[in-house]
């Protein structure tokens, strides 16, 4: 039987080839694949977990921004409907020949700026100014016009209940009246009007914590700015709730924006954190998966490597034989089992002296064993006979030789062992045939 030749073997170059994978199954390939599966399902973990915190803390704000400005709304509310009660209460004493002190008191303190209110005014059925305050002069004579001919003066006065005007501007400041019918008895008396500015009613009842987080503007019907509390502009326009402005309406909103929180920044660096760590953890996967495939790779190679050579000496005619420093048999192959009828677990770990040594040649063998593991064979070889396991005598050559390991090494030695049984009877057939002639 030929040796397999390395250069025709289909066994060599698959196993030299370092671009050569070897067929995985599918639990393998499954197997291979968890930990990326794992590693994008954690990735999207985070990313999911990021975006509900930043969407929990966006739900949080617009709840608190809803429940503000419902607050504000009640406020306005209230400060509103206490100015028209006091107004209301207030009528009876105006329409006398002179208001009295207490009058005087009271409207002096309805005017203060918390209040919003700039004039109060009662006029007739008819919309003649009785009086006023404070005093008015000339110039104020086109806004008493005005109130007069509101026709919310109109309404108040043939329902007999309080009316909101609408909103004009004095001197660029925009206002809205409120009128209030005063009876006597079951006749109307006149019309008692407050007039708001806008402008004050919105910046003095709100407080300093709400005009810190919120920037509020008064719209007309045309979504025009006319009136607004704010140090500077709101920095998220997306954070904004309107409310219809009623009182007094006539189409007025209410437009409240939250300004732009401060940078919080223990989730900013939790979430650079999480990222940092993720494309850490990314990089390490990737590197280490590169590596173990160069490793199966390399396993691979080496597994095939190690069958074609196995291949090639199970098919030599030779036997081969390894052994250590101490002269322990560390290897043999096919060949020198099938010279010795000795099997490889029966061989591979013994000692000198050896199973199948001739026993009648037992010194001179265990002389040449000494000389080999001291200096290896000359390159001739040394003749020596052997028993098999089944008593049969035979004749083989061995050549031996150091066996070196990556690290240059010695770690035992190599040897080759020929049979030249058949050919040492020929010779000696030969001549004794010779003799004989």
């Amino acid at each position: 039987m030929e040796p397999a030749n390395p250069i025709t073997s289909p066994t060599a170059p698959r196993a030299r080839d370092p671009l050569y994978r070897p067929p995985q199954s599918a639990r393998n390939r499954w197997i291979g694949s968890l930990p990326l599966l794992s590693l994008a399902l954690f990735l999207a973990a985070m990313a999911a977990l990021v975006w509900l915190t930043r969407e929990y803390d966006s739900d949080e704000q617009k709840t608190t921004l809803i429940s503000d400005v419902l607050w504000m709304e009640q406020n306005l509310r209230f400060h509103l409907d206490r100015n028209e009660a006091q107004l209301l209460q207030l009528g009876p004493d105006l329409y006398r020949t002179s208001p009295t002190a207490q009058a005087e008191a009271q409207m002096k303190h309805l005017l203060s700026q918390e209040n919003g209110l700039v004039r109060i005014l009662w006029m007739g059925t008819d919309g003649e100014v009785i009086g006023t305050m404070p005093l008015h002069g000339e110039e104020q004579a086109e806004e008493h016009a005005r109130l007069a001919a509101d026709t919310a003066f109109a309404l108040a006065r043939s329902v007999g209940r309080p009316a909101y005007g609408e909103t004009y501007a004095v001197m660029g400041k925009p206002r809205f009246p409120i009128y209030i019918p005063v009876w006597s008895g079951e006749s109307l008396r006149g019309i008692v009007v407050g007039v708001y500015s806008l402008s004050d009613l919105v910046i003095r009842e709100l407080p300093w914590w709400f005009s810190e987080r919120y920037r509020v503007a008064v719209l007309d019907g045309d979504g025009h700015e006319i009136a607004a509390k704010s140090k500077i502009a709101p920095l998220a326009p997306q954070l904004a709730y309107r409310m219809p402005f009623d009182p007094p309406g006539h189409g007025l909103t209410l437009e409240i924006t939250a300004y732009k929180s401060e940078t919080r920044w223990i989730p900013v660096l939790l979430t650079a954190s999480i990222v940092l760590l993720g494309g850490i953890i990314v990089w390490s996967v990737i590197q280490l998966r590169r590596q173990l495939t160069r490793r199966q790779q390399a396993e691979a190679a080496l597994l095939a490597e190690s069958a074609f050579r196995k291949a090639m000496e199970d098919s030599l005619l030779t036997g081969m034989r390894a052994r250590d420093l101490d002269g322990r048999l560390t290897y043999v192959n096919s060949a020198f089992c099938s010279m010795t009828g000795y099997s490889a677990e029966e061989l591979i770990g013994l000692k000198a002296p050896m199973p199948y040594w001739d026993p009648e040649r037992f010194e001179r063998t265990f002389e040449l064993h000494k000389e080999i593991m001291s200096g290896g064979t000359p390159n001739e070889g040394i003749e020596v006979r052997l028993q098999r396991k089944s008593g049969e005598e035979l004749d083989v050559l061995v050549f031996e030789a150091p066996l070196i390991d990556v690290h240059g090494r010695q770690t035992g030695w190599m040897g080759s062992v020929l049979d030249v049984t058949e050919q040492k009877r020929a010779r000696d057939l030969a001549r004794q045939q010779e003799e004989r002639l």
